[in-house]
């Protein structure tokens, strides 16, 4: 069986009932991504702060970037249609990870 071609991108459902299909960063764009995703820090019991908070805010714009620049722009609107759920799909699809 032939692996799924992740370059066509991952098709995930946002708060908002919209989906959007999100493809593998590329190298120019993860370069970014790492810096962001490195400096989140949650504690052992898995809690995060509003500063961890919005790293994963600020991570989840760069992987929309190329998918929805206008959404990759506008921090409160992604905020609100975004989840912990579909935040982890994102990030799977953008890291070239198959999310399922």
């Amino acid at each position: 069986m032939a692996n799924k071609d992740l370059h066509a991108g991952q098709e995930i459902k946002f708060a908002d009932g919209k989906v959007r299909t999100v493809r593998p960063l590329t190298i120019r764009q993860l370069r970014k991504f790492m810096k962001v995703a490195n400096a989140m820090k949650t504690s052992e019991e898995g809690s995060m702060s509003d500063e961890d908070i919005d790293k994963m805010v600020e991570s989840a714009a760069i992987a929309l970037m190329a998918t929805d620049p206008d959404l990759a722009s506008d921090p409160e609107t992604l905020e609100d249609i975004l989840d912990l759920k579909t935040y982890s799909l994102l990030m799977s699809a953008a890291m070239g990870n198959d999310p399922n």
